[in-house]
């Protein structure tokens, strides 16, 4: 079976808006894409992830660029890697244009990691995450931080030449904390990335 590997922060993880919990297993966006296409979705979402920052008081290790290598050397061979990340970076105080970058690294670790499992170099597909809307301690800043990104991170992808989806076309974060999503719009995100998939599978 072909394979597609999710990589991602709480939002690929399924985090509730409200109460910290998990959103049930058939609600989170890479399970319903596995469903409507067919596809093994291999979920890595990681509360607090970044693109390729370090957090020295995380209970992990949060920096997607040190995680990234360890994850596609453990599901090779994959097919296909979605990146969405960038949320962390806007509420942790990362310029976006340097959260951007990160995000370049992750696409450069993909293209260049040394697989060994023969395999051909997978496909990627970067998502633009829901931008981060006023709730309880969002600051201004972190909204026009994520609004940058959510421009920048389109401009990196075709930069790079790789496959890009705005999740904002369907899905928005939750006013309950500001960047979670409720179940229809997680669930809305794997909808809409399924035409997509198909197509880069194809």
């Amino acid at each position: 079976m072909r394979s597609v590997l999710a990589f991602g922060d709480s939002l690929t993880w399924g985090s509730c808006p409200d109460g910290g919990g998990r959103h049930a297993f058939a609600d989170r966006w890479p399970n319903v894409l596995a469903k409507l296409t067919g596809l093994e979705v291999i979920s890595d979402g990681l509360r607090g992830r970044t693109t390729a920052f370090d957090m020295p008081v995380s209970p992990a290790e949060m920096s997607g660029a040190m995680m990234l290598p360890t994850v596609l050397h453990t599901h090779a061979p994959v097919d296909l890697v979605i990146l969405m990340l960038g949320t962390n970076d806007s509420y942790c105080g990362v310029e976006p244009e340097m959260a951007a970058r990160g995000m370049a690294r992750l696409i450069e670790i993909v293209r260049h990691h040394p697989y060994r499992t023969p395999c051909k170099v997978p496909q990627i597909l970067v998502v633009a995450p829901p931008v981060i809307v006023p709730s309880e301690g969002v600051t201004q800043t972190m909204i026009d931080a994520s609004h940058t990104y959510r421009e920048l991170v389109e401009q990196v992808a075709q930069a790079s030449d790789v496959a890009f989806f705005d999740s904002n076309l369907v899905a928005s974060s939750s006013n309950s904390d500001g960047f979670h999503l409720n179940a229809e719009n997680t669930r809305a995100i794997g909808k809409a990335l399924t035409p997509l998939v198909v197509q880069l599978m194809a």
